[in-house]
């Protein structure tokens, strides 16, 4: 009997906890493992956001290296603003006699005609040395010229670490750029509607011309959007080889309304080496990052006025959220910022993942512009702390906890004053076996109340009569 109400008692407690306890669980954060970075072959790497320019992943990325055939990202973002595709490109001496034979071109000749849109096509698709000096000498009248164009656009991007001197990438000394460089120059050349079309084309071809009577095939060999078994939303790209500067490899790929750039720079120790390391960063990227929105109110705002003075007042704030990729690991309440107001036109605040995510990330997630506001009020301080964003008390999750906690301790008190109910019974109908078995005799309570019987008769002579009779009369 006891076993039975216990397992009762024990079923309608789970059935009463189990459901809190599931919602609680549905509502509470999952802890997550903190991201591993892949072991890469490529002594120089970085993985950028796109959108944003958040480096999420970086080796040696402003080291300077040879970039080889990614340097026609930069051409094409030259051609882009500053090229008409319709326009007809003769191919001049210098266009042909500065190419080796050795290298990658499609055979143009000196006094051959083809537009402008084709030349862009043979340089991204056949990554074509001829095609690519056939778009420079058309923008800036010599590949010298041009050369200087590519590096004050370079600078205007924040280019640092780069200095070209020719349009293709073929090996020159004083010819290189970094890892970060080369997906700044990409980022911004995929703002362009026709970046996909020209860096993204598998195939294209070149109908005869004035000095070719053949169709000119060109085929894309950036494998990563080019074969049938090609990297998950990848689109474009580029691909680059000399024996200087080893493999080198620009892919972009999209996922989930995330776009990332890839970079890997002197690829090498295996084959494929540049494939196998940008599938293992976008993948380190799109496994483990995740689009978060930080409010623009998340620091407040600064003020630039000196103390006690009664100079206009001029606060910096931002006017949107600001998107960023964090893991699972870091939520918006770890981040912290530094306001950088010393240029008043251009101010910006910087946003950080705590320290100890270097490991697995790099730590500066943003950098945002602010936009300044003035009010001619007196400051009457300088340093004006902000106030830190505070974390959201969950108080259903608080009082989900306090009811189910008196729940168990009211079941508890129940069981366990049936369960003591139980024990006395128990004892009581032990001692009485024990009496029973011992031959003792067991008092009953007899009724001392007597018992009355109403009598009713009937008698002709008189008027029907009641009598009480005591039954002890009887």
């Amino acid at each position: 009997m006891i076993q039975k109400i216990i397992c009762l008692l024990a079923a309608v407690l789970v059935m009463t906890i189990a459901p809190n306890y599931i919602i609680m669980a549905q509502e509470a954060p999952m802890v997550e493992e903190t991201p591993t970075p892949p072991s890469l072959y490529s002594q120089a790497a970085v993985l950028m956001d796109a959108d944003t320019g958040q480096v999420i992943y970086g080796k040696q990325m402003h080291a300077k290296k040879y970039p080889a055939s990614t340097t026609k990202l930069m051409t094409l973002l030259l051609a882009m603003e500053k090229g008409n595709p319709s326009d007809i490109v003769t191919i001049n001496d210098e266009c042909v006699k500065t190419v080796p034979r050795n290298t990658t071109h499609i055979a143009l000749t000196q006094g051959e005609q083809i537009t402008f849109e084709q030349a862009e096509y043979a340089m991204m698709v056949e990554s074509a040395n001829d095609a690519a000096n056939a778009v420079a000498i058309n923008l800036a009248g010599t590949i010298k010229n041009f050369a200087e164009m590519m590096n004050d656009r370079a600078l205007k991007l924040g280019a640092k670490d780069t200095h070209f001197t020719n349009a293709n990438g073929l090996p020159d000394d004083n010819h290189y750029t970094s890892a970060y460089d080369m997906a700044l120059i990409t980022k911004e050349g995929l703002t362009y509607p026709q970046f996909r079309q020209l860096a993204g084309t598998p195939y294209y071809e070149i109908p005869p011309t004035n000095k070719q009577k053949d169709t000119r095939k060109l085929r894309n060999r950036q494998y990563m959007f080019c074969l049938n078994d090609t990297y998950p939303g990848a689109f474009a790209g580029k691909t680059g080889w000399t024996e200087e500067a080893g493999k080198t490899l620009v892919t972009l790929a999209e996922q989930n309304g995330i776009t990332l750039i890839c970079v890997v720079f002197k690829a090498s120790g295996t084959v494929d080496a540049e494939f196998k390391d940008s599938t293992a960063l976008l993948d380190y990227g799109f496994q483990n990052f995740k689009r978060v929105n930080v409010p623009a109110d998340f620091f407040g705002s600064t003020s630039s006025a000196e103390s006690l003075s009664s100079q206009p007042e001029e606060s910096f704030f931002a006017e949107s959220d600001m998107p960023i990729l964090l893991p699972n690991t870091i939520n918006v309440q770890d981040l912290t910022y530094e306001l950088n107001t010393a240029d008043a036109q251009n101010p910006t605040v910087m946003l950080k993942a705590p320290e100890s995510a270097g490991t697995f990330m790099n730590t500066t997630v943003g950098i945002f512009p602010l936009s300044k506001k003035t009010a001619n009020t007196p400051v009457f301080e300088t340093d004006i702390e902000p106030v830190p964003a505070e974390k959201k008390i969950n108080y259903n999750k608080i009082w989900i906890t306090i009811g189910s906690s008196l729940l168990i301790l009211f079941l508890i008190a129940v069981a366990g004053i049936l369960l003591l109910r139980l024990y006395v019974l128990r004892c009581y109908r032990a001692k009485m076996r024990r009496k029973i078995r011992s031959g003792q005799p067991i008092k009953r309570k007899n009724s001392t109340s007597s018992v009355k019987i109403i009598d009713v008769t009937m008698d002709k002579a008189h008027k029907n009569k009641m009598k009480v009779i005591d039954q002890d009369k009887l």
